[in-house]
């Protein structure tokens, strides 16, 4: 398997056409472009106020000048600047789209500086358009940075350039939406979007330096650029303090100013940084010690393999809340009946996140039409579902009726679940790396796991307590496939396409499944259990759930497998 990744690493690199330290300078310069276009409305909206006039002049002639340069250098390559011509036909056409809004925007622009007098119309066509060009520039670099999802010495890097590069663009957009609110343009926009930005930047540098989930950052170790951070933050925290006062005492140009200047040191600190970054590329990538082409590869993915996840859970909570159903109906154990409500609203809740959101569980909507119509199918078997398990648990078990409904749809509701899984899984994998794909693959193995504790409890209880012979047969299938669904994802299997875990904290865990299954397994086996045995196995057996699951969020939130 190590050879098909590498084949398909060196076929990325040679469709791509560019080295590291190439990839590194396109997404650092294409991302201090983002900061040339708030820049460039700062210099504009200082020549309107009527600040520094001959200064800015100058300024805002070189600005747009580099832009113009580093556009044309991303699209046709520039030796100078270090920049190649990427290959990457999506990056080229949205290239194409930066330089369609760039044309007329750097032709007011050059009007701007040239004037005597700035034309009001020229100003507000700046103002208007900058953000479009911002966006526009943003996408390409998010391209470029997913060209090194596909190499697993840039992965991480790449992510830690853009997000590091992306900072001296806030330090002028906070610049601009200042000289905004004095020049009382879109003053409550330029407020809500100025507080947006002030905690962005925070968040950010914070992020750099010690990690941030959200931000897909695990904070940097190499001295040199936690040093620079440091010295960044130094420097952003007074420019930072000196915001308050400038909006308080917004005719104080001389204020105003200094927190100008003290805003351009805080992004000639954060652009030495970016600088270290560039350079630094294979220090980090030995830093993350890959011990496999698989370890240490950061999954952009991340919120795929949380809803993989999610809808993961879902087939275990119909096989969870069927069990529970058994084990109320015949009295087993004392808190089944009461436990059923709380697996009922946790499935609800989770149904509705797909379609709606819900940011307690991490969810945005859904938006593939294959897998809302999937949903839909869930509910239509959900609902009855959903009443006859509400009635037993009102009933305390008595209500004959809903434990037959729950009986003959339970499986049914599994299976649609389980295709909902699927639609998300091959929905996520398209135009990622096999790698990741891989990664998609375990957690869903993996959380199938954690079905089968449930599955294979309740076939067990049909079978010795319902007199359903049926369920001897699906019993040892269940134990069949989640003794090698374990085995395989501890050992790899060619099989099923699972490499050999080497995350210590992932194989740990694992390991630790497998000795408590190894002790409750006879159990499956066995013709009769004792009462003893039936409750020791229904009191372990939330335990193994417990620790499988506490396996699925490891390898959930892990860079590497």
């Amino acid at each position: 398997m190590k050879r098909v990744i590498v084949a398909i690493l060196i076929l990325s690199a040679t469709l791509f056409g560019m080295s590291d330290k190439e990839l590194a300078t396109a997404i650092n310069l294409a991302g201090k472009q983002r900061m040339l276009t708030q820049k460039i409305t700062k210099e504009s909206l200082l020549l309107y106020i009527g600040i520094d006039i001959e200064k800015t002049r100058n300024s805002l002639k070189e600005s747009s000048a580099l832009f113009d340069k580093t556009l044309n250098g991303l699209l046709n390559g520039d030796k100078n600047l270090g920049l190649v011509k990427s290959n990457n036909h999506k990056i080229e056409a949205k290239l194409k789209e930066v330089k369609k809004l760039w044309k007329p925007f750097y032709k007011v622009v050059k009007s701007v500086y040239t004037m005597k007098n700035i034309n009001h119309n020229s100003f507000t066509f700046i103002d208007n358009n900058n953000i479009p060009l911002l966006k526009k520039m943003n996408d390409v670099v998010t391209l470029y940075s997913k060209l090194g999802d596909s190499k697993t010495s840039k992965l991480k890097m790449a992510n830690d350039i853009n997000l590091a590069g992306k900072q001296r663009m806030l330090t002028e957009k906070i610049a601009k939406d200042i000289l905004l609110y004095q020049a009382n343009i879109n003053k409550q926009v330029a407020i809500k979007d100025l507080k947006e930005s002030i905690a962005l930047f925070d968040k950010t540098l914070q992020g750099l330096l010690n990690g941030d989930k959200e931000l897909n950052l695990i904070g940097t170790k190499l001295p040199k650029i936690v040093k620079q951070l440091n010295v960044t933050k130094i420097s952003w925290q007074k420019a930072k303090s000196l915001i308050p006062k400038v909006i308080k005492d917004k005719e104080n140009q001389n204020l105003t100013k200094e927190l100008i200047v003290n805003l351009d040191k805080t992004k000639i600190e954060m652009n030495k940084a970016v600088e270290l970054y560039v350079k630094s590329l294979n220090r980090q990538k030995q830093i993350m010690k890959l011990n496999t082409l698989i370890n240490g590869f950061m999954n952009k993915k991340s919120s795929s393999k949380h809803l993989i996840n999610l809808a993961g859970k879902q087939r275990m909570l119909t096989q969870r809340i069927s069990k529970l159903a058994i084990e109320c109906s015949l009295k087993l154990m004392p808190n089944s009946c009461k436990q059923l409500n709380k697996y009922v609203s946790l499935y609800d809740k989770t149904l509705n996140g797909f379609i709606n959101g819900d940011k307690e569980l991490k969810l945005s909507p859904i938006n593939q039409k294959d897998a809302l119509t999937q949903i839909d199918k869930i509910k239509t078997v959900w609902n009855p579902f959903k009443t006859a398990t509400i009635n037993l648990e009102k009933s305390l078990g008595k209500d004959k009726n809903a434990i037959n409904i729950i009986e003959k749809t339970n499986i049914k509701l599994l299976k649609e679940s389980d295709k909902l899984v699927s639609i998300l899984e091959n929905s996520s994998a398209k135009n990622i790396s096999y790698i990741e794909k891989a990664k998609l693959k375990i957690v869903n193995i993996a959380g199938r796991e954690r079905m089968l504790t449930q599955k294979m409890t309740k076939e067990l209880l049909e079978y010795l307590k319902l007199n359903n012979t049926k369920a001897k047969d699906e019993v040892k299938k269940s134990v069949n496939i989640f003794d090698n669904s374990l085995n395989a994802l501890i050992d790899g299997s060619n099989k099923m396409q699972l490499p050999k875990v080497t995350n210590e904290t992932i194989k740990k865990q694992l390991i630790k499944v497998k000795a408590m299954w190894q002790k409750i397994k006879p159990f499956y086996s066995k013709e009769k259990l004792s009462n003893k045995e039936l409750t020791l196995l229904l009191k372990v057996n939330p335990i193994l759930l417990k620790e499988m699951n506490r396996a699925v969020s490891i390898i959930e939130n892990s860079t590497d497998y």
